[in-house]
């Protein structure tokens, strides 16, 4: 075989071995794009307030739907009032539905930790920071969920405190 057909075959061999890690690093790079994907599908999320009867106040989400996307810190604003006449402490419990979403939510600053008080006629701007684990996208009983909902409740916290007491 002359020098020449030789050059020529190596060339074609070398050209064949860069097309095939070429292809190869192509789909592996497409397969985890596709999965990456999948995880940063955003959710969308239905926030419903409440107050016990006993408490005045008026208590309502800036936005009442908010989309969210798994690994993303999101942030929430609510509205919040006195409507009555005298100071008042409220105390807001939550809750998640589907409730095993809930299992994937952590919320990193919440005003339902905490007793919050109001002077009469006072308006405030309560703040939900919450992070949505990208794993709820895996999990055999949450990966399929596009919509959720978080619902907050005011109750009055003197009655709350008695009432646990």
């Amino acid at each position: 075989m002359s020098s020449d057909k030789k050059k020529v075959s190596t060339f074609y061999l070398i050209l064949f071995f860069l097309l095939f890690i070429i292809l190869f690093f192509y789909f592996i790079i497409n397969k985890f794009q596709e999965e990456r994907t999948l995880t940063l599908e955003p959710i969308s999320i239905n926030l419903l307030t409440s107050v016990h009867p006993n408490l005045p106040w008026s208590f309502k989400p800036a936005k009442s739907k908010i989309i969210v996307r798994p690994g993303e810190v999101t942030t929430v604003e609510y509205i919040v009032e006195n409507l009555g006449n005298m100071e008042t402490t409220g105390i807001a419990t939550f809750a998640y539905f589907p409730n095993q979403f809930g299992n994937y939510i952590s919320k990193i600053n919440c005003f339902c930790y905490d007793a919050q008080t109001l002077k009469s006629k006072q308006k405030d701007k309560f703040t939900l920071v919450i992070l949505v684990d990208p794993e709820v996208t895996k999990d055999s009983k949450t990966k399929g969920i596009k919509e959720a909902t978080i619902q907050f409740t005011f109750f009055d916290y003197k009655e709350y405190k008695e009432k646990k007491s």
